[in-house]
């Protein structure tokens, strides 16, 4: 079974955005977007995958329980 990487995997769906684009160069802020898109869909997930338990999904991505109800309010994710 082949196994992929989070690195391959991001990589790839950014090669896909890269070439939707008209002009790669018009687009600016680029890292910060995508750094906050990534994060809120990986909290997002992993929210769904622990039953919006907030201490595991806490322990899983490595940060405190705190530092995941900041990044919650921070990146407007909807709490079930």
């Amino acid at each position: 079974m082949k196994r992929y990487s989070v690195g391959g995997a991001v990589g790839e769906v950014l090669n896909n955005f890269i070439l939707l684009q008209k002009d790669i160069t018009e687009i600016t802020g680029l890292h910060s977007t995508v750094i906050s898109e990534v994060e809120k869909t990986l909290i997002v997930k992993i929210m769904q995958a622990t039953r919006h338990n907030k201490n595991k999904t806490a322990k899983i991505l490595g940060i405190s329980r705190n530092t995941l109800s900041s990044k919650i309010k921070t990146l407007n994710i909807k709490e079930v």
